[in-house]
């Protein structure tokens, strides 16, 4: 059978077989390498600064996403939200966008597995698309998270960072950096996830206790 025809082909190129007394040498050739480059595109992204800004969220978000976008899913926390929901949801809807949100609870203990599931979650939940946006409306806790579940979800979708605390706004929103916490320690999981845009509404920091 065919095993009884395999067995001593495989046997003989493993060990190499005699002829006539002469063991038989098998060479093969190298194969041959090609290079390929892909091109990697370093698309730039705006950090706009004022007060006031949060009013032109939803143009904002459409001129960075473009008109194939539809929903725009903003993750904040309750504090944020109660503060800032109404303003920045009224302004996306007005640019066309259906809104959903989803509140994460407050502090650190936040960043973990668990909270970017049900974000994640929430996002194939409301049936983001690759062209819809997620914005993170709060501090560093909720810009990380929500960046991480914007890099994961689909293999990475739009992120707009709209950060309210100083921290937030002069570091952790600009870079691309998300994660989450581990029991062995800080961020050690996440990914570099550059936002599509980042809007610093300073108006945001006089809410600051």
């Amino acid at each position: 059978d065919n095993n009884q025809i395999k067995e001593p082909i495989a046997a003989a190129f493993q060990t190499g077989w005699a002829f006539r007394d002469r063991r038989a040498v098998i060479k093969s050739k190298p194969m041959p390498t090609v290079p390929v480059r892909l091109p990697v595109k370093s698309r730039p992204y705006d950090i706009r600064i004022g007060a006031g800004l949060l009013g032109d969220l939803g143009p904002a978000v459409r001129k960075s996403g473009g008109k194939a976008a539809r929903t725009a899913a903003v993750i904040s926390n309750k504090t944020v939200f109660d503060l800032y929901g109404k303003a920045a949801a009224g302004s996306l809807r007005s640019a066309g966008f259906t809104v959903k949100h989803f509140l994460v609870g407050d502090g650190e203990r936040q960043k973990s597995f668990p909270s970017l599931e049900r974000i994640v979650a929430f996002l194939a939940e409301n049936g983001l698309q690759r062209n819809d946006s997620v914005v993170a409306l709060g501090g560093g806790v909720v810009g990380d998270l929500a960046g991480f579940a914007a890099a994961v979800y689909l293999r990475g979708v739009p992120l707009v960072q709209v950060p309210t605390t100083l921290l937030a706004q002069i570091d952790s929103s600009v870079g691309g950096k998300t994660g989450i916490n581990l029991p062995s320690g800080k961020n050690l999981a996440g990914a570099f996830h550059q936002p599509a845009m980042v809007l610093i509404d300073t108006e945001t920091l006089r809410t600051l206790p």
